[in-house]
């Protein structure tokens, strides 16, 4: 029987926990604050412990670092009812096991004392807290983001390169800024450089520097921003769109730790953590031959995606009031908080501008604003949601009626040749959407699977099903 301690200052939540632990076949413990837990700990050594962040006196977080400081073995799984970037982060820094929001999902804690139970150790803490994240623009209460939260709390401790991918605009730069914030190298500079934006002829100088006289119109040397990151961090965005000569220098630094100003054949080390980020699906430009392999896989190491706004639409409500604060503080006003139409007229919006134009629309909508609130009239939004309804009129008609005789042809009792119809017609409307989606985009797969907002190794499934059938 593994012992499991509960600190939660809420009776409920502990009587509730416990009776459901007790039924799993576990023994609950139960501290209603910090300093209770950290002396349970210390006499009563349970398996695990579920900390919830805010108690009276020693808070979580507090109860966490001496909790990992006197049994740096213990999984201890950190919950929040009030979830935000700097307590993810700070939880899975200090060593937390994981991190879970309220209210509790039983099958998400069920797996997670399975996990904690089964594992040897949980991660080393840091020697020293670095600072809050202060970059307001990470907001994010849904699943995906605080898993992303965590991640990034992860990496902060080592130098591991990072690989960041998601859609333009969902805020890429701000992870690669978090990360930074909140690691030993907080102090020294976070250069970034587009890849995309500078002249392929002018972009290897930009990044490796060059010596007097390397090529015409070098009148003196001139530091790179490989060598401007020392001691920080170099940002690397849109590194899809760099050439091959590029990538190749590139991969040498990544390899080897060294590079050198154009025009030079000095090696000098590279001092900077390297964290890049794309748009670009970089496993088709890899296949394609637009990308190395080599160099793929070593920016690779580490990878976090950021899911579109669309995806995490319970995360735009705080986003767009945190945007509306700002407009406040930049335009002088005094705008209230979103109201509920409001805030659910933004949630139905596709947002393919992502987080970007969010924060535009809010700027631009608070500009506009007369009175003392945003109103719908405010928003320059379409009035109906931005993804059309997927069948409407004839075609739902004619799709119901299908389902309808071929339903019926079976009857209602079932018979060993329904049992796969519902497959079999899910088959065909996944085949018919694909074949018209490769129609469509002239057989183009990276184009046909964004259509159908499926990633490529998904879609190329359902093409080899298809080409089975």
């Amino acid at each position: 029987m593994s012992k499991i301690l509960i600190a939660d200052d809420e009776h409920g939540i502990c009587q509730a926990f416990a009776r459901l632990l007790e039924l799993e076949g576990h023994e609950a413990l139960v501290a209603s604050n910090g300093k209770q837990a950290i002396a349970m700990v210390r006499e009563a050594a349970p398996d695990v412990v579920f900390l919830d962040v805010q108690m009276p006196g020693t808070n979580g977080l507090e109860a966490l670092e001496q909790i990992r400081a006197d049994r740096p073995d213990l999984p201890v799984i950190v919950m929040t009812a009030y979830g935000t970037v700097q307590t993810a982060m700070e939880a899975m820094r200090l060593g937390a096991f994981d991190y879970l929001g309220k209210p509790l999902e039983l099958t998400r804690v069920r797996q997670l004392i399975e996990r904690a139970l089964d594992s040897a150790a949980a991660q080393r803490a840091p020697d020293a807290v670095p600072e809050a994240i202060g970059k307001p623009a990470l907001i994010g209460q849904s699943a995906a983001m605080q898993e992303i939260f965590k991640l990034m709390g992860l990496l902060t401790g080592n130098e591991l390169t990072v690989l960041i991918t998601g859609e333009s605009g969902v805020g890429k730069e701000l992870v690669a800024r978090g990360i930074h914030d909140n690691s030993p190298r907080r102090h020294a500079p976070f250069v970034a450089v587009n890849c995309a934006a500078i002249p392929e002829q002018l972009l290897e100088s930009e990044l490796f520097g060059h010596e007097r006289g390397a090529f015409t119109g070098a009148i003196e040397r001139r530091l790179g921003r490989i060598e401007a990151a020392a001691g920080g961090t170099l940002f690397l965005d849109e590194i899809g769109d760099l050439s091959l000569l590029l990538q190749s220098k590139l991969l040498r630094l990544l390899q080897e730790r060294t590079f050198e100003r154009v025009g030079s054949v000095a090696s000098l080390p590279v001092q900077a953590r390297i964290i890049a980020a794309t748009n670009r699906v970089l496993e088709d430009d890899v296949e394609s031959g637009q990308f190395r392999e080599d160099l793929y896989h070593r920016l690779n190491l580490v990878r976090l995606e950021i899911p579109p706004l669309r995806r995490r639409r319970e995360d735009i409500p705080a986003l767009a009031s945190h945007f509306l604060q700002a407009a406040n503080r930049e335009l002088g006003k005094q705008l209230r908080d979103l109201d509920a139409e409001v805030a659910e007229r933004l949630r139905r919006y596709d947002w393919p501008g992502n987080v970007r134009e969010l924060e535009n629309l809010v700027r631009r909508s608070a500009l506009k604003a007369r009175g003392g609130a945003l109103t719908l009239h405010d928003l320059d939004l379409p009035d109906a949601p931005s993804t059309p309804p997927i069948l409407s009129g004839t075609s739902a008609n004619a799709l119901a009626d299908a389902a309808r005789g071929t339903l019926a042809n079976y009857g209602t009792g079932g018979t060993p040749e329904s049992a796969s119809l519902f497959r079999s017609i899910v088959d065909l409307v996944e085949q018919t959407l694909v074949a018209e989606a490769l129609r469509m985009t002239e057989g183009n797969q990276v184009a046909a699977a964004r259509l159908l907002g499926i990633n490529r190794t998904t879609l190329r499934k359902k093409m080899r099903i298809t080409d089975a059938d």
